[in-house]
């Protein structure tokens, strides 16, 4: 099965909690979490693309290698996840920088 890398900030408290809460709704195992400060999250956050690589933020990196962050990471982790959480990804509606605002306000306070 492919899967989608999700990584997040495992030095961070919240976001391991975030980390763990995606692990327990995740349908077929589509979604694979990783912190940031392993091994292997290290190497892969090596690998992210230019654009990204003064980007502080949870990261997914989807089944087709396309790398996405903040909020356009945050609906597509809900997409994958199940019943009623992947509603979350109607967030997409919103557009990106208001998305991108209250993502950086929430993480402001993590």
């Amino acid at each position: 099965m492919t899967q989608s890398t999700v990584l997040f900030d495992d030095a961070c408290g919240k976001c391991s909690r975030w980390a763990a809460f995606i692990d327990k709704r995740n349908p077929d195992d589509r979604l694979r979490t990783m912190g940031q400060e392993t091994d292997e999250g290290r190497e892969l956050l090596e690998a992210r693309p230019l654009s990204l690589r003064d980007v502080d933020s949870v990261f997914i990196i989807t089944e087709d290698g396309q790398w996405y962050a903040r909020s356009a990471a945050v609906w597509r982790i809900a997409s994958r996840m199940s019943l009623p959480w992947s509603f979350g990804a109607l967030i997409w509606f919103v557009p990106g920088p208001i998305r991108n605002l209250f993502y950086d306000l929430y993480a402001r306070h993590r």
